[in-house]
């Protein structure tokens, strides 16, 4: 998310000073179209190339750049969730185990990065629980290239500890939203886990178990997805289509019938449209041991705390489908979401919280049944 410059408060920009924030992504063409609305302007076109201009032959009032302003504060980059493992040989609680006094910017080494760790939390016991603790913290960056109203970017980020008690292990569940915050989690908990292996609580030869691509057959592959999709058992969600797909095929074998159009032609497909669940690249079994599927968009309905609404979930191999890399960490992120009735007892972003906690969930158990390694 764009932060403010530290003097914003006291200024109005106007001229190409305006034009620049307000071609800025984090204000929308809504916020544009509704600004004029209300000084009685109404234009055939919402498009911000139609808005700007008109915008600029005037100035700002104070209540209007602070309503674009508030634009820019209450929208954030969409939060993904990565969980990984590590075997727990002690019979401490986590609470207990923590060593004292953590801080996140004396574990990472980013001495010379245009990043900082700010807010950091600390870790926290969840509903007073000594097994699943959590740390929240934010990263700041700062780019010089950019528009003097975007230079300083502010992204959130959470570490959760949770123990397993019967099955021996701690779950190290990561929730970024930028690269840097995946970066300094990622350093934050490789270093907590050299820790407790220096205190006795995680055995020497253990190593952080991933979700990576390469842990799974092709045909495994698939079935995971399906099981988190179209057969998903939730108490929050329930399946309605599959309405993106991204893959590639084998061609390291010989393609069954269905897929020889495929053979020296196609490197990746990218299929976007309704029920795709339905296609003979998922639908057909026999298709499975061939394609390499690496993202999954679903649609789901959801209802929580009496709150109904819809939204698409998109289940993914980030790094495999930009380079092909094997050891890409699977990661789950709410694309969008939409409501029936406006929530009240409960923050749209708690209910985002609850719905990715519920996958994530489901995703760490099912994981079991289908890694090959």
């Amino acid at each position: 998310m764009n932060k403010e410059p530290l003097d914003i408060s006291k200024m109005l920009p106007h001229g190409e000073m305006l034009r620049g924030f307000l071609e800025q992504p984090f204000i929308q063409k809504s916020d544009l179209k509704e600004m004029l609305r209300n000084r009685g302007v109404f234009t055939f076109n919402s498009e911000k190339s139609d808005s700007i201009p008109i915008i600029m032959m005037g100035i700002l009032s104070p209540t209007e750049f602070n309503f674009l302003c508030e634009s820019q504060k209450t929208r954030e980059d969409n939060p993904k969730k990565i969980t990984q493992t590590v075997a727990w040989t002690s019979n401490k609680p986590l609470l207990d185990a923590l060593p004292d006094n953590i801080d996140i910017n004396k574990m990472i080494d980013i001495e010379h990065a245009n990043y900082k760790v700010v807010d950091d939390t600390g870790f926290v016991p969840v509903d007073g629980n000594p097994d699943h603790l959590r740390l929240d913290f934010g990263v700041e960056r700062t780019d010089l290239s950019k528009n003097w109203s975007s230079t300083k970017n502010h992204f959130n980020g959470v570490i959760e500890l949770k123990r397993v008690v019967d099955k021996g292990e701690i779950k190290l569940i990561v929730t970024h939203t930028s690269n840097e915050t995946k970066l300094v989690a990622n350093k934050a908990t490789s270093q907590l886990v050299n820790k407790f292996k220096d205190n006795g609580h995680i055995a020497r030869d253990q190593e952080i178990q991933k979700i990576t691509f390469d842990r799974f057959s092709n045909a495994k592959r698939i079935e995971f997805f399906l099981e988190l999709s179209v057969e998903i058992t939730s108490n929050y969600l329930s399946f309605q289509e599959i309405v993106d797909l991204e893959l590639s095929p084998d061609h390291e074998q010989t393609l069954p019938q269905d897929m020889q159009w495929m053979t020296d032609k196609i490197n990746d497909l990218k299929l976007n449209g309704k029920l795709l669940h339905e296609t003979f690249f998922v639908n057909e079994k026999h298709n499975h041991e061939f394609t390499f599927l690496y993202k999954v968009d679903a649609r789901y309905g959801f209802d929580v705390s009496g709150v109904n609404g819809a939204c698409v979930i998109t289940m993914h191999f980030p790094e495999y489908s930009r380079t092909k890399n094997g050891k890409s960490e699977l990661e789950i992120n709410i694309k969008s979401i939409s409501f029936e009735n406006s929530p009240r007892s409960i923050t749209k972003n708690e209910i985002k919280e609850i719905l990715l906690d519920d996958l994530e969930g489901q995703k760490s158990e099912k994981y079991a049944n289908y890694a090959t390694i």
